[in-house]
């Protein structure tokens, strides 16, 4: 049973926030990761996951979140949080998957799972622009970009997540 609160929060989330082509990011940190991204696939459909290292992300790494595939979209592990990621308090904590989220804030894991499912069965970078609210009230301005990576080119085994995040004045 999902939480009536919880089930808002992700309605409201829906209604403000707009998938956008990914080229047509507008903070210079999400382009400089799709460049990167595009860089390192070459003519592959997108790159390995052991293409992206600590090293090619440099700068960006305070911003990215790393989440591993488990079992043909089944599931999500959220690997690596930078600290952008963990300072926007959506709850998400490393080594948590997309169901155990769902269980601590009712709505998001689901709304992770399915973005992220998408991004499997149609291996394509994602972006997202707008605005979320936590639980506890505090309002968010958000870019994000879904970059998928994988081993082979029909399938993806983890997701490179670059997201920007900026509070909003109460």
């Amino acid at each position: 049973m999902h939480s009536a609160e919880g089930l808002l929060n992700l309605l409201k989330a829906a209604r403000t926030t707009q998938r956008i082509d990914p080229w047509q990011v507008q903070s210079p940190i999400n382009r400089r990761a799709l460049e990167k991204w595009d860089s390192l696939r070459g003519s592959r459909p997108f790159p390995a996951r052991k293409d992206i290292t600590p090293k090619e992300l440099g700068s960006l790494l305070r911003n990215i979140a790393l989440v591993r595939v488990i079992g043909q979209a089944k599931d999500f592990e959220f690997r690596i949080l930078g600290d952008a990621v963990v300072q926007s308090g959506a709850g998400i904590e490393a080594g948590m998957t997309a169901s155990e989220l769902e269980c601590k804030i009712p709505g998001y894991g689901r709304m992770f799972h399915a973005i992220y499912k998408d991004v499997c069965i149609k291996p394509s970078p994602r972006a997202y622009r707008g605005f979320f609210e936590r639980n506890d009230g505090e309002a968010f301005f958000h870019e994000s970009l879904l970059l998928p990576l994988g081993n082979h080119a029909s399938a993806v085994d983890h997701l490179l997540i670059v997201g920007i995040y900026a509070p909003l004045p109460r």
